[in-house]
């Protein structure tokens, strides 16, 4: 098992919360686009932070992330939005 930031963890191939490793929920992932904004993302999904942070998306604060879509933060941090939504929804 690997943590990563926000108590979010790697097992056995899929993602946890710290919580879901003691026997609750998964996360569930299946309601995040490309067209929402990352804040948006964030505030629903506080679990996405670290796969964006691990793809270069290092201003997860900043003021402009809460106006830019997942889909224009990839394209400015040169990353391909169907790869980075595969992560996503896997997790």
């Amino acid at each position: 098992m690997r943590m990563y930031k926000n108590n979010l963890a790697l097992f056995r191939g899929k993602y946890y919360t710290k919580k879901a490793l003691y026997g609750r929920k998964e996360t569930d992932m299946t309601g995040v686009t490309k067209d929402m904004t990352i804040g948006e993302i964030l505030r629903a999904n506080p679990e996405v932070a670290p796969v964006l942070l691990d793809a270069g998306m290092h201003c997860l604060g900043c003021p402009a992330s809460q106006g830019e879509t997942l889909e224009e933060a990839a394209m400015v941090h040169g990353i391909d939005v169907d790869e980075l939504m595969k992560v996503i929804e896997e997790m």
